[in-house]
């Protein structure tokens, strides 16, 4: 039996196991909490305190004991953050040019991190070779380093940096850093140079260098062109990524070109140059009324109409504009205007702007070749493809016309409209010497269609006509309200505008043209055309998608074709050379040649309507529902083609497919101009052109053999833009000296291109 002092000593000794264990505790808590104020949860406090309330309440009892004076209390302070770990914030590079530099960032890291420690660390180096191992430079306020390679590689080839702790010099990291013999320096252009300058304009240039560990990397302009004045550079010598400004010649130079280049002052071995095609003040407008039309095929708005050119100032107009919003259909709106401005741009293409309504300018690009005509690259800021033609005439339109209507997407549901118009009476059709060819998706109706009685109104102030087209009766498409406007006696600019009473009544987007017959209404005969050639580009869909196609066919007295035909649909497998073809045809007094059989006896057959007008040239409309195209045709000389039959000036208009615009594939335009020059028997060209109508986008480059028949092959590059420098095979078949026609023969894109001294 224990004595009084036996149980006394007994139950000290279990109070003072129940405080240590409660000491115990109390200690893992305080851990417990640390942790969770370190990380900031309240779902790590439930998780940690798990027995909730009671064993919050119970932790609360032990922090009070612990925390009062005497053997019922005790005090705990929780220990500082200590250093635990050197890291390397960013890292170092593996390997390092000798001579070259690089930035090394370290800092000591924390059990604990909360304020005030001490992160920053000390840097060495070592390698085996002493002394010549780098240097570093002085820290900087975040506490990373400038290191510099040693002029030399190094005994072992490599140097090791390492990054000890000022808080704990027990910590440290190292990092192996290879040192190799100095990277070449290499030059490039900041930006792509533009493909063209005018005389005596200015532009900037920015050049950088690469790998150029000299104090001050600086870069040395020069110019060099066939002639004495290429033009001059201010400043001659720059700083890296520093501006230079280029002023071209005050003339052309011999070729059209100047090769711009940026030297090394370091290593003159290395450098970079460019070419850039020196062009002729750009023409600006002359007072005059113009006639456009433009489609902008992404919005499906087709434009057709007229404006008053004065002194820089558009003073009036009128226009007709035919939109399909994929939703209520196609509307037509007919507009007039009495202001706007135009003006030449930096880059040498003519910009116009059009007050159509308040606050809704009307903006049109492009570039302006010979006799004040051009073409049009962009509506508003988008890509579009057109016309602007000098206004020569606005007497009422008579006789009969070719006449052109054109919907652009054959599966979009408009129809291809072709054919004759016959206007044989003042203001009145009868009928009589009129049919059109209708192709398109789903029309039952489609085929060749007569007219009843018609009719032209007279012309306007500025010379627009509406022609209200009355099919016969059994026709699918019902009446045709087309709006015209005067360009010549013997072309109008066309336009779908439905019932003028019911904007929305429209068949679709469609435009196109009218030519005049003149004399030769009526008057065709397979004698007339016997004998004559006609070179022709073309552009609809087949069964792999859109369609381009090119050639010249010549109408063989007896009624049979020959000729030479590329055909692009970006399914051949290699670039395909010009393909003989054959066929027959026969004619109608109106003018309506009926192609048939067209083949090369393997590759393709076509049927197609050539409609001629009355100066040699003509439409063209397929008669083939798989095959659906349409373009223009123009008769070709009878005299043979040597180097000098392209040589000169040509502007530009091409029709592109496969081009990436803001990253999708599609239609495209573009519009420029080349200067081409017989060279060791070979036709070289060289220019630029604009794919979005605002600049000078990039240089055009190539060259064509010569052929006797008129057919040169040859090579472009520029127009993939994907791919600038790829060179693309191309076929030009000219139709004489001022124009032609080429076509992208190989599978890279699709590209159709009148090449014209006019329009």
């Amino acid at each position: 039996m224990q004595t009084a002092g036996e149980r006394e000593c007994d139950a000290m000794q279990g109070l003072r196991g129940k405080r240590l264990g409660q000491l115990r505790r109390n200690f893992i808590a305080a851990q417990r909490l640390r942790a969770v104020q370190r990380w900031g949860s309240r779902a790590g406090i439930q998780s940690i305190f798990c027995g909730g309330p009671a064993a919050i309440a119970g932790l609360a009892i032990a922090a009070g004991l612990l925390g009062c004076g005497g053997v019922g209390s005790v005090s705990i302070t929780p220990p500082p953050p200590n250093p635990v770990s050197v890291i390397f914030v960013s890292t170092p590079p593996s390997t390092l040019a000798v001579n070259a530099s690089a930035t090394i960032y370290a800092a000591t890291t924390y059990s604990a991190p909360g304020s005030g420690e001490n992160g920053a660390v000390t840097y060495a180096i070592s390698c085996g070779s002493p002394n010549a191992c780098g240097t570093l430079g002085p820290n900087d306020e975040v506490g990373a380093v400038t290191y510099t390679a040693p002029a030399a590689v190094p005994s072992g080839g490599t140097v090791t940096v390492t990054a000890t702790s000022v808080a704990d010099t027990s910590l440290s990291r190292t990092a192996t850093i290879t040192i190799v013999p100095p990277i070449p320096i290499s030059v490039a252009f900041a930006s792509t140079l533009p493909a063209s300058v005018e005389v005596g304009s200015t532009i900037g240039i920015v050049a950088t260098v690469a790998n150029d560990v000299s104090a001050n990397p600086q870069i040395q302009w020069s110019v060099s062109c066939g002639a004495a004045s290429c033009g001059s550079f201010n400043p001659v010598t720059t700083d890296d990524d520093a501006q230079t400004q280029y002023t071209a010649p005050a003339a052309i130079p011999p070729g059209g070109t100047v090769t711009l280049t940026a030297t090394s002052v370091t290593d003159p071995t290395k450098f970079v140059s460019g070419s850039v095609t020196i062009t002729a003040e750009a023409p600006n407008l002359a007072n005059g009324t113009y006639v456009f039309q433009v489609v902008e095929p992404d919005l499906a708005e087709y434009v057709t109409g007229v404006l008053t050119a004065e002194n820089g100032a558009i003073t009036g107009g009128e226009q007709d504009s035919v939109s399909d919003d994929g939703t209520y259909g196609a509307y037509s709106t007919t507009q007039t205007f009495s202001s706007g401005s135009y003006s030449t741009t930096p880059s040498g293409n003519v910009q116009i702007t059009i007050n159509v309504e308040p606050d809704n300018p009307e903006t049109l690009t492009g570039t302006l070749g010979p006799g004040q005509e051009g073409f049009i690259s962009g509506i508003n800021g988008t890509l579009g493809s057109g016309t602007l033609e000098l206004q020569t005439a606005t007497t009422a339109p008579a006789g009969g016309y070719a006449f052109s209507l054109d919907a652009g997407n054959y599966y979009d549901g408009q129809p291809w409209i072709t054919g004759i118009v016959n206007i044989d009476s003042p203001g009145g059709i009868s009928g009589n010497g009129s049919e059109l060819d209708v192709q398109g998706e789903g029309f039952s109706g489609g085929g060749t269609q007569t007219l009843s009685a018609s009719t032209v109104s007279a012309p306007d102030a500025y010379g627009r006509v509406l022609f209200t087209l009355n099919l016969n009766a059994n026709s699918y498409l019902g009446p045709q309200y087309v709006a015209g406007y005067i360009v010549s006696g013997s072309r109008l600019r066309l336009i779908d505008v439905g019932d003028p009473y019911n904007s929305y009544a429209v068949t679709g987007p469609m435009e196109g043209v009218a030519l005049g017959q003149g004399a030769n209404t009526g008057k065709f005969s397979g004698g007339s055309v016997a004998g004559t050639s006609y070179v022709f580009g073309a552009e609809g869909e087949d069964g792999q998608g859109p369609l381009q196609l090119a050639g010249v066919i010549t109408l063989n007295p007896g009624g049979t074709v020959s000729g030479t035909l590329n055909w692009n649909d970006l399914s051949q497998s290699s670039p395909q050379n010009p393909l003989a073809v054959t066929g027959t045809y026969t004619v109608d007094p109106t003018g309506r040649v009926t192609l048939t059989n067209l083949t090369d006896g393997a590759t393709f057959t076509y049927s197609m309507h050539l409609d001629l007008d009355g100066s040699g040239g003509g439409l063209i409309l397929s008669d083939d529902a798989d095959d659906v195209f349409s373009g223009e045709a123009f008769q070709q000389q009878t005299g043979s083609f040597s180097a000098a039959s392209l040589s000169g000036n040509y502007g530009l208009n091409t029709s592109l497919y496969g081009l990436a615009y803001a990253g999708e594939p599609g239609f495209g335009n573009a519009v420029g101009s080349v200067l081409a020059a017989a060279d060791s028997g070979a036709d070289d060209l060289a220019g630029f052109a604009d794919a979005n109508g605002a600049q000078a986008d990039f240089a055009v480059g190539g060259s064509f053999t010569p052929a006797a028949n008129g057919v040169f092959t040859g090579t472009l590059t520029g127009f993939n833009q994907s791919a600038p420098a790829t060179t693309g095979n191309f076929t030009l078949y000219l139709v004489d000296n001022t124009q032609g026609i080429a076509i992208e023969t190989d599978n890279g894109q699709l590209t159709l291109m009148r090449v014209a001294v006019g329009p």
